[in-house]
């Protein structure tokens, strides 16, 4: 017993009802882990190594999932202001070439409020908004007008134009006489001034302008001419169908989720408007059909990145913290008899050892983000790549080393309970 350094006599004394008296049950969980700490304070340099080692790990495979996870944001904003994930449904069957019939379109519409509930509802679907062509005048006096293609839809219509706003906001679904001017009607009207809070007279009623759309010169979209980009003129679709008679769905334009297959969810809004027209081929559904399928392949390869690096990072830090609690098993093989001939079980051996590999990751864990933040912020400030550390990210780093601390340090735990009493004290 001579041997027992004098840290350890006291944490031992310390577990005890009476000095030098050991507890019946084992050590209680806060000795062990007061026997963790100690014995990782002992060993400074060798903590401080396998620290080391669990933070560059952190850093890397946190930095490089937030660079993955803001590029791979950026490509979804740049898809959508492209309008590559916009769907258009037309009343009228498409041609061989894919292209609409705008003969049949002039006609009576064929598409309803319930095709618009109907899409809605398909999964895959995030935003939707019907369209009702209104007129084709704007005019700020009798003497002052412009044509425009006017059309009333909701909130999100306006949203999923890839033009944005130059000016004033977006209008509510509940707002009366309001509406928004693309670039042209509002620079006829109203030259250089800001048209944002005058009146326009569009169908013979008098509406407010909120908000304004920028130029749309070298935007993309869906439109393919059948909606003039820089003459738009929006109305709010609930107070335009009640004060406008008899006004149609004439479009139907949605925007789709990326997680779902381009191919499948195209599928789904046929059968789906098929069914709601009780089997009549009587529409059309424009999509950008080779765009949607890049975009499909290109976020499948970004995520599919992200969980490869994950997997790899992880794999590797955990066998970094396996090797070195093996190698500390072997370095603390006599610490381990000590206290195995002083009356600690191989429950209690094996607790101890697993807390310090927990306590090495969590560690690791929280030194490893606050480094990782400063990477990415200096990343984001001195290079185009803008990374997105998010709550999220944060979270599944810790829990990970937590679970890779576990799971790594059970090996390590298992092989120090194991060894023999009598053997562990001979050993040098």
């Amino acid at each position: 017993m001579a041997d027992i350094n004098d840290g350890l006599r006291r944490t031992w004394e310390q577990s005890a009802v009476e000095p030098g008296v050991v507890h019946r049950n084992g050590f209680s969980m806060v000795v062990q882990t007061q026997s963790a700490l100690l014995a990782l304070r002992q060993n400074g340099l060798r903590t401080i190594l396998t620290i080391s080692g669990i933070v560059i790990g952190v850093v890397a495979i946190t930095t490089l999932i937030a660079i993955l996870t803001g590029v791979k944001k950026q490509i979804n904003e740049q898809v959508d202001g492209l309008g590559a994930n916009l769907v258009m449904v037309v009343p009228s069957k498409l041609d061989d070439n894919g292209q609409p019939n705008f003969a049949a379109m002039a006609g009576i519409s064929t598409l309803t409020p319930a095709d618009v509930k109907a899409l809605g509802r398909v999964p895959g679907v995030t935003r939707i908004s019907p369209v009702y062509i209104i007129s084709g005048t704007v005019s700020r006096s009798k003497s002052l007008q412009t044509s425009a293609f006017v059309v009333a839809t909701n909130r999100a219509g306006v949203q999923m134009n890839p033009i944005p706003l130059a000016g004033g906001r977006y209008f509510n679904d509940s707002e009366k006489k309001v509406c928004i001017l693309g670039y042209q009607p509002a620079k006829d009207l109203f030259g250089g001034a800001d048209a944002v809070g005058k009146y326009v007279t569009i169908a013979g009623f008098q509406w407010k302008v909120v908000g304004v759309l920028a130029n749309p010169k070298g935007s993309g979209g869906l439109s393919g001419g059948m909606m003039p980009l820089s003459t738009l003129a929006y109305l709010p679709d609930r107070e335009a169908t009640k004060v406008v008679k008899g006004c149609e769905v004439n479009r139907i334009v949605l925007q789709t989720d990326y997680k779902h297959p381009a191919d499948n969810l195209i599928a789904t809004l046929n059968s789906t408007l098929l069914k709601s027209h009780h089997g009549n081929d009587d529409f059309g559904v424009i999509t950008q059909h080779k765009a949607l399928a890049m975009v499909d392949k290109l976020v499948n390869m970004v995520q599919s990145l992200l969980v490869l690096i994950a997997a790899i990072s992880l794999f590797v830090a955990g066998i970094g913290i396996m090797n070195i609690m093996l190698v500390t098993v072997t370095e603390r093989t006599r610490e381990i008899g000590v206290r195995k001939t002083v009356g600690a079980r191989r429950s209690d051996i094996f607790v101890q050892f697993l807390s310090e590999a927990v306590m090495l990751s969590i560690t690791g864990a929280v030194i490893g983000l606050t480094l990782s933040a400063i990477v990415c912020a200096l990343i984001a400030r001195y290079s185009p790549l803008v990374p997105l550390l998010t709550p999220q990210l944060s979270m599944f780093a810790v829990l990970t080393c937590c679970s890779v601390g576990v799971v790594f340090g059970v090996t390590p735990a298992i092989r120090a309970s194991r060894l023999n009493p009598i053997e562990a004290l001979r050993h040098e």
